[in-house]
């Protein structure tokens, strides 16, 4: 019966740790955004480097136009898809006129994610075109509102799609792996914002889970012998 319990208990615990790891892979870790200048801003996304940079237009920084006391990143815009997480409050690289830019990310990403924050208004509507596909992983209600037409999809110039928005939540996912993404955003907007996101890979909590099974295996081999 000892023996049995032994067993039951390192079953239980194994599969537990396997089910945390389940839970953990929809919880983003957002890039902490360091430095933003009016061509680049760098951050910091789970220990991989961000850096994005303009080819034509300008950046204006995120928690200094809007202040660092809201949280704008609120709403189901971005936890009614894979994520249950939205980003950070004062992290974002936010814009205000149409802009060309590459991210670069010190090695490849495999679960990409993009939140967009008020991308356009009512009537009046923005583009981005990016060079890589993409889908839109959740959209809906934010800060100042939601689009009604929750975003078109179009074939854009670049190559990966456009998404058309007006007043646009949401998060977008691009395929892998991404080690660079250019992006264009037309026509120019008083004020929109951006981040990026990722998935941490649970393969540390599945690896301990099955060594906590190998080791009941063995307990009970050696209790038998």
């Amino acid at each position: 019966m000892i023996k049995s319990n032994l067993m039951t208990r390192t079953l239980v615990a194994a599969a537990s740790c396997l089910a945390m790891g389940s839970v953990s892979a929809s919880l983003a870790t957002w890039t902490d955004w360091t430095a933003i200048s009016a061509t680049s801003a760098t951050g910091n996304m789970g220990g991989i480097a961000v850096t994005a940079t303009t080819n034509g237009g300008t950046v204006i920084n995120g928690p200094s136009q809007t202040g660092c006391g809201t949280n704008y990143w609120t709403g189901t815009a971005y936890t009614n898809g894979s994520l249950s997480n939205g980003p950070m409050a004062c992290d974002m690289v936010a814009l205000n006129s149409a802009v060309s830019i590459t991210v670069t990310f010190s090695s490849a990403v495999d679960n990409l994610y993009m939140a967009l924050l008020s991308v356009g208004q009512p009537n009046y509507s923005v583009t981005y075109d990016f060079n890589r596909s993409f889908s839109i992983d959740s959209e809906g209600a934010g800060y100042w509102g939601n689009d009604v037409t929750n975003g078109v999809l179009g074939a854009g110039t670049l190559g990966g799609g456009s998404l058309t928005m007006q007043e646009f939540h949401g998060v977008l996912r691009f395929a892998a792996p991404v080690t660079s993404l250019t992006f264009t955003t037309a026509p120019g907007e008083n004020w929109h914002a951006f981040t990026f996101g990722t998935i941490p890979e649970p393969g540390t909590l599945a690896l301990v889970g099955a060594a906590m099974l190998a080791a009941g295996a063995l307990s009970r081999r050696k209790h038998a012998a």
